[in-house]
């Protein structure tokens, strides 16, 4: 039986519940805590995030260099590395707002260096 206007119970497919209660179970043995929202919950995620995003960064760190010493703006910066086909970290296009942030990651990490020195 499928979902229909006469009748607001679908169907349950027994594999996609036997699947869900394995991957839920799964979940609890990695010390997940289930129904709980907040950021202890989503750390994990956050790290692998930031993670890749370094790495992306540190990769293209002495081309936005050489972008820098040539002056140009933030939109001039996405407009040359589209020119040049050097995808974005997620594979689109480059924004202004992506080469901010890239940029300001990159003055975070001399800030860091320069309070650790």
């Amino acid at each position: 039986m499928t979902e229909t206007a006469e009748s607001s119970t679908p169907e349950v497919n027994p594999e996609i519940s036997a699947r869900t209660r394995k991957a839920l179970a799964e979940a609890r043995e990695r010390g997940v805590k289930l129904g709980t929202a907040g950021a202890a919950n989503i750390r994990a995620t956050v790290e692998k995030r930031k993670s890749a995003a370094d790495a992306f960064a540190r990769q293209h760190e002495a081309l936005f260099a050489a972008l820098q010493e040539l002056g140009l703006t933030h939109r001039a910066m996405a407009a040359e590395l589209n020119a040049r086909g050097i995808a974005a970290a997620k594979g689109g296009e480059w924004t202004h707002g992506q080469v901010q942030r890239i940029l300001n990651r990159y003055a975070d990490w001399k800030a860091a260096d320069s309070a650790q020195a």
